[in-house]
């Protein structure tokens, strides 16, 4: 095993444990922060970590992590323990990878800043695009700065240029990149949050402007015509080849593997940790034959999409998309307890027409030596950003949730 697994990285810093009191929170005690790195997620307690994972953070939990290994392998995880063992919070990594949706190519994730794509140790799940930091809240703050520290050192082990967290909710990013004097966080991405009510889809209908509201009836109605009928049910192991097949068939068409074996091993692999035990899948059948299907994750009170598959081969779309990930999913979410819905961070356009707000997510880079901007060019990358989001949906408020206002400072034209 090489040496960056076992050897122990200490660093001096005062972490506070917190226990809720009335009125707030209150110190009762204060420790050493050790961190080390641990080779994969499998070697932490499942229990432990996930009481540090906050109620927004599914792909951090245990379970999603672990079924990351089983279909790709280990990644390190470095976390961060008091003297007694016990744990405070952790970081998974990943090495990073070029593919062609440029998810995870900083040059062109941040153009302008001439950042290289390539020399980078990746902070979060592997192909996160919805990141968070796993810790006591409010008692984060204080080991974040050792987290850091400890993955600078992995970063420099392995002769790379530094370490870059992204699709990081703002209060993540501002409070990650707060814990080092040479980080910085910068706007490049939003997640789309869309409110369940509990009125299910009626309710939901209620909420969209006129236009809108005809135009989501109207794809109901053109569905119904088609012949199609939709299903909501748990998604059970007699789906997985249906769900296989079609889903490799969407990422095919928009560039990635035609391939089944890596979607069947990610399936397989959620299945054996647990993850899918609380999967939905929401189903369009034409002529009692499956055409479409999204698969749903339920983390609390909420519901994270994260597949979309349609038979191209043997069918043109006639709103399955649509109907499957949205309309289907707000009739039934709501009984099932959920209140917020993840769509994830493609086609902002739509989903804003659809109700959806725009969650604004940020990159927090810090290289091995200096910085990779100044604070000066930070805020005007961010102030640009901030612009250049909110025209994409000047009419409509409704898209721009209080998150915002924590970059507007950076905004001079705000």
């Amino acid at each position: 095993m090489p040496k960056e697994m076992i050897s122990m990285y200490r660093t001096r810093s005062v972490w506070t444990r917190a226990r809720p009191v009335a009125g707030g929170f209150h110190q009762v005690v204060a420790s050493q922060v050790t961190t080390r790195v641990v080779p994969h997620i499998g070697a932490v307690s499942r229990r432990e970590w996930n009481a540090l994972v906050g109620p927004d953070a599914f792909y951090t939990t245990h379970g999603w992590l672990d079924g990351l290994r089983h279909s790709f392998g280990n990644d390190p995880v470095v976390l961060a323990e008091d003297h007694a063992g016990r744990l405070l919070g952790g970081v998974p990594t990943w090495p990073g990878e070029t593919d062609p949706s440029d998810l995870f190519d900083l040059t062109r994730m941040l153009p302008g800043l001439h950042i290289p794509a390539e020399g980078w140790l990746w902070l979060g799940p592997r192909r996160g695009t919805q990141n968070a930091l796993v810790g006591p809240a409010p008692g984060t703050r204080p080991i974040l700065g050792p987290l850091l520290d400890r993955t600078l050192a992995l970063a420099r082990s392995r002769g790379l240029d530094g370490v870059v967290m992204p699709y990081l909710p703002s209060r993540y990013a501002l409070l990650l990149a707060a814990a080092h004097p040479r980080a910085r966080a910068l706007l490049h991405s939003a997640d789309t949050l869309l409110p369940i009510p509990q009125g299910g889809l009626e309710a939901y209908l209620a909420k969209l402007g006129r236009r809108d509201r005809h135009r989501r009836r109207r794809e109901l109605r053109d569905l119904s015509r088609s012949g199609a009928q939709t299903a909501w049910r748990p998604f059970t192991p007699d789906l997985q080849d249906t769900a296989v097949r079609l889903i490799t068939q969407n990422r095919a068409r928009y560039g990635g593997t035609p391939d089944e074996s890596w979607m069947r091993r990610s399936i397989a692999a959620q299945r054996a940790v647990g993850v899918l035990d609380d999967a939905y899948a929401s189903v369009v059948t034409r002529d009692d034959s499956p055409v479409a299907i999204a698969i749903l994750y339920g983390c609390g009170d909420r519901l994270h999409a994260r597949y979309f598959g349609f038979d191209y081969a043997r069918h043109q779309p006639a709103g399955e998309y649509f109907v499957a990930l949205y309309q289907t999913p707000l009739q039934h979410a709501a009984k099932a307890g959920y209140r917020h819905y993840h769509l994830g961070i493609s086609a902002w356009p739509s989903k804003i027409r659809r109700g959806a707000e725009l969650v604004p997510q940020a990159a927090v880079i810090l290289p091995v030596n200096g910085t990779v901007c100044s604070d000066d060019q930070a805020a005007e990358h961010n102030a640009q950003a901030v612009r250049a989001w909110r025209a994409i949906a000047p009419g409509r408020p409704h898209a721009y949730g209080p998150a915002w206002s924590d970059w507007v400072s950076q905004d001079t034209e705000s």
